[in-house]
């Protein structure tokens, strides 16, 4: 199947062009202001293997789900990614959800997607309610303005469920930081803690986080409990994403291996990604991209 590829313009005339793959998870494997590409391209490599890299989606569950919760596959010869991601160590053939993997049904705009996955939809002849172990009905829309990329994704599930973004954005000098008001509390991975004096501004609750550390950690926003603003700046650009929940069930986890090429900040519709216990959740999300002086 041919990639979607969206295009816009922003108010001072620059272009804007976001590319998916609807056939490969809905991933996102391009998204640019211009000449300037935001999405980790050397992470490729992963896509191509594991369905892992550039821009993948999140749901209905989030990583890697315990072991006796994993449904057994009779035919786990027809999906090529899993001995891969095995052979890496996972528990999980399907980590964060069979939604970045499998096909999605679609209509297409120039300007907007909007598609839809449920469990009745079969993937190499296999339900997708016999990999993921529930039924559920997954939402995606998405829509590329002249303020950038919108999106806009839901899940109805049988069993707790999860949705949100895990998109890879370059660091092209190899670090940056990411601003942020929080709350005072994050997890670590699964533990709350409090946020260390030496990562907020002082006297504040400021979050700015240096990208030479690695980070694998949830924040929720501040003052707006349902509404997050981070900004990053990857020194040839910068990143603001925004979002907005219906409940205080949110958080964005900051995904980043210490020396990676890469940065993940990843909205999602659960206070502790880790620990999901909703069964209806939506989250909207915009990215906008932003010239270093901007």
């Amino acid at each position: 199947m041919k990639p979607i590829v969206l295009k816009a313009t922003t108010e001072e005339g620059a272009p804007l062009e976001a590319t998916f793959l609807p056939d490969k998870g809905m991933n996102l494997i391009s998204y640019k202001r211009g000449d300037v590409e935001i999405i980790d391209l050397s992470t490729k490599h992963d896509f191509e293997e594991t369905l892992s890299g550039l821009g993948p989606l999140i749901g209905p569950h989030f990583y890697q789900r315990r072991p006796e919760v994993i449904p057994r596959l009779e035919t786990p010869e027809r999906f090529p990614h899993i001995a891969k991601v095995m052979e890496q160590g996972s528990t999980d053939p399907f980590t964060h959800g069979v939604s970045r993997y499998a096909p999605w049904n679609f209509k297409a705009t120039p300007t907007s997607i909007s598609a839809k996955l449920t469990g009745k939809d079969t993937w190499n002849d296999v339900p997708l309610s016999e990999i993921e172990g529930q039924e559920f009905t997954m939402g995606f829309e998405a829509k590329l303005l002249p303020t950038g990329l919108h999106l806009e994704l839901s899940v109805v599930s049988e069993t707790d469920s999860i949705v949100g973004i895990h998109y890879f954005y370059n660091l092209p000098r190899g670090t940056g930081t990411v601003t942020s008001e929080v709350q005072k509390t994050y997890y670590d991975p699964n533990k709350e803690k409090t946020i260390p004096e030496a990562w907020l501004e002082d006297g504040t609750q400021t979050l700015t986080f240096n990208l030479n550390e690695k980070a694998d950690y949830a924040f929720h926003p501040f003052p707006h409990p349902r509404e997050g603003d981070i900004l990053l700046d990857a020194g040839d650009y910068r990143l603001r994403t925004t979002y907005q929940c219906p409940s205080q069930e949110n958080a964005w986890q900051l995904y980043h291996p210490k020396g990676a090429s890469f940065v993940c900040i990843e909205p999602v519709s659960s206070q502790n990604p880790r620990c999901v216990n909703l069964t209806v959740s939506s989250i909207a999300i915009q990215l906008q991209i932003l010239n270093p002086e901007d």
